[in-house]
């Protein structure tokens, strides 16, 4: 798949969700480990926030994003990755076109979350636009984290 609108075959319908400006399909969960692929719409960036529950890392494999990990700022693209300890708090915002990415977390605790926020995809396609449940802090605290503000780049005006 590539960071383009791509069409798969039906059976990875079964494990893919439009949750928060992003498609997501589930490659591999056990209670150790949850290995999601996570194709994104250009500017989105979640709200700071950290997980308590165990640790999140991210391999770019498309595409530019920019990640805030506790006070370190990175700028990352195809290659690349990152890692947020448990309780860092931590969010990206994607540069430029589509990114995408695989969403590393570990022990398990996430796709529950993002299925809670999301949709079954109907498509394996990015979403059409990006859905903010009105009760997300409730959701967050939930599944094991915290909302601690609001995206970091939404108030700067720096170019991308």
């Amino acid at each position: 798949m590539t960071a383009e609108a791509a069409v798969k075959p039906a059976e990875e319908l079964s494990n893919a969700i439009w949750s928060l400006g992003t498609l997501m399909i589930l490659r591999s969960r056990s209670a150790e480990l949850e290995v999601i692929e996570a194709l994104a719409l250009p500017g989105i960036s979640p709200p700071l926030h950290r997980h308590d529950f165990g640790s999140e890392s991210f391999y770019m494999l498309e595409g530019r994003a920019r990640f805030l990990v506790g006070d370190e700022e990175l700028t990352c693209e195809a290659g690349d990755f990152v890692h947020v300890p448990a309780s860092t708090p931590h969010s990206f915002e994607v540069l430029g076109g589509p990114a995408r990415m695989l969403d590393i977390i570990a022990p398990a605790g996430l796709w529950d979350f993002f299925s809670e926020c999301g949709e079954p995809a109907t498509e394996l396609r990015l979403p059409d636009g990006v859905s903010i449940p009105p009760d997300l802090q409730e959701i967050v605290a939930r599944h094991g984290g915290q909302v601690l503000g609001p995206p970091p780049w939404t108030s700067r005006t720096d170019a991308r």
